[in-house]
């Protein structure tokens, strides 16, 4: 067992995660490797974690994610720069964070990593809107097309009904449907007016689900957000964007914008939904800051804690 982790756990499941139905294989697995699941909480009643890990006593309490990006985002903001520990069995369609930290896919090996990994403390993406607390994210907050394919894609009855076909159809459905927006990006004393059809604010290199794409140059532990900009371009040039990514060409393609920022001020003149680890839970204009070192999360034990 990873020393000073209780071995009675909090264990947040989501029944919309693309590979829900092995949670039961799940459980099974966290009894025969020694966990006591203290407390199971659906992710719709995530508010009540913090009642559920106050007072830990000498050791800290492990919560373990069961699901996707969007279960393991939810659960980090509420842990967040405390003692707490996220622990991941990804059980989501894309578990693009899971693999930027190299967590294994396959239950019967991400279940033994929750006590035979390490405890690394690692960066978080946040986002920061007036009046609004802040929200942080593991993976990515993305506002454009992004958001129509999250709108789609995380709705449970098209999940049902397409199963693995859901993300193919959900980016098809975004493409069709995708409307510019104009905005004003400022970083490092710079400003650029840009007009866009996705932002993506990425705090975990790792996209694309089994593809395994990865954001060039980029640590979920580097202390900075890498930035991806697409302006209004015609599909041929998206793909051979992809083609580049995925054969990790690094020629620089004419209106796709990469940095590599502490922090991004996005500035529009209408509010543009924002979807934070694929769920849409915020709104543009707002500033996105990394928060440093802000969650503990069990890791393999070759993983580079920065």
């Amino acid at each position: 067992m990873i020393p000073l982790l209780s071995r009675e756990v909090v264990l947040v499941s989501s029944s919309n995660a693309g590979r829900s139905s092995q949670m039961s294989r799940a459980r099974s697995a966290l009894t025969e490797h020694g966990l006591t699941v203290e407390r199971e909480l659906p992710i719709q009643q995530l508010p009540q974690l913090t009642h559920a890990i106050a007072g830990s006593r000498a050791n800290a309490r492990l919560v373990i994610a069961a699901g996707g990006d969007g279960t393991a985002g939810a659960v980090a903001n509420h842990i967040a720069n405390t003692q707490a520990v996220l622990g991941i069995l990804p059980l989501g369609t894309s578990n693009d964070f899971a693999r930027s930290l190299r967590i294994p896919m396959r239950i019967e090996k991400a279940v033994p990593l929750l006590t035979g990994g390490k405890v690394a403390t690692i960066d978080l993406g946040s986002l920061v809107a007036i009046g609004k607390e802040p929200r942080h994210f593991v993976h990515a907050a993305t506002a454009g097309l992004n958001v129509s394919f999250a709108k789609l894609a995380t709705r449970a009855s098209v999940r049902r009904r397409l199963g693995r076909l859901t993300y193919a159809v959900a980016a098809a459905m975004a493409l069709r449907e995708h409307r510019p927006f104009e905005c004003s990006l400022t970083y490092e004393g710079r400003t650029q007016r840009l007009g866009l059809m996705h932002l993506s604010i990425i705090n975990a290199p790792v996209f694309g689900g089994f593809m395994g794409l990865r954001v060039s140059g980029s640590n979920p532990d580097d202390g900075l957000l890498d930035i991806l900009a697409v302006e209004d371009l015609p599909a041929y040039r998206l793909i051979l964007a992809a083609i580049h990514q995925l054969f990790h060409i690094r020629r620089p393609l004419k209106g796709i914008h990469a940095l590599h920022v502490r922090s991004l001020q996005v500035h529009t003149e209408e509010r543009l939904e924002v979807a934070l680890d694929g769920e849409v839970l915020g709104r543009l204009p707002a500033d996105f800051v990394v928060a440093g070192e802000a969650l503990r999360v069990v890791v393999p034990l070759d993983f580079e804690d920065i």
